[in-house]
């Protein structure tokens, strides 16, 4: 009904939802319902209740009268970003080796872009991370994500801003901003460990400093 076309409508101008606007609740529906919800910190259930919608409604700036994302959307740029890369004070880390890596090719990707960026990995950091600073924690294993904190799916690269955008608009609500993106694996198509790394790196530090300039 009209409450299901809203709500395919509203998924796909976030950047969740890329099927037809037929006001059908179907598969693709609750798939990308569940991402949502993942993206916002709330149960992945695939139930549009109470909390589900109060999340939309607080991003209704973000979708009421805008068009559905069915292509590529265009990115900032991390190169085109000096003043978001010094204006913005965000933590990388991850909590293994190759989520380590990706969050220190992040930060040296930030830092030779602009000697005076905020948006470093913690490894670089003389002094922890105090609440000053957005948490991003660089995942391989959802099992390692923390309950309530808003969890990204590195897949789909095109859409990976916009949803980064409605993720750190939840986080900053909170006491601590953080937010945790999963990657798909420790292999990019059929890039090695290094090239693959460098990849995520390259991806997300785009998507960071275009949701963070959104």
């Amino acid at each position: 009904g009209h409450d299901v076309l809203e709500l395919q409508h509203a998924l796909g101008a976030l950047g969740f939802f890329y099927g037809d606007d037929d006001a059908i609740f179907g598969a693709h529906t609750e798939d990308a319902l569940r991402r949502f919800q993942l993206n916002m910190g709330l149960p992945s259930d695939g139930i549009a209740g109470a909390y589900t919608y109060a999340a939309l409604r607080n991003l209704a700036h973000s979708w009421v009268g805008k068009e559905a994302t069915h292509g590529p959307v265009r990115h900032l740029g991390f190169a085109r970003a000096a003043d978001v890369l010094e204006r913005n004070a965000v933590c990388l880390f991850g909590t293994d080796e190759f989520s380590r890596s990706v969050a220190s090719r992040m930060s040296n990707l930030s830092v030779a872009t602009n000697p005076a960026a905020k948006i470093i990995s913690a490894d670089s950091l003389s002094v922890p991370p105090d609440e000053s600073m957005m948490l991003v924690h660089v995942l391989l294993s959802a099992k390692d994500a923390e309950a309530g904190v808003p969890l990204v799916s590195y897949e789909d690269e095109d859409s990976l801003a916009l949803r980064l955008t409605s993720a750190l608009n939840v986080a900053r609500e909170a006491s601590w901003p953080r937010v945790s993106v999963l990657l798909p694996g420790k292999v990019w198509l059929e890039a090695g460990p290094e090239r693959s790394a460098q990849h995520y790196a390259i991806t997300l530090l785009d998507a960071l400093c275009s949701a963070l300039q959104g």
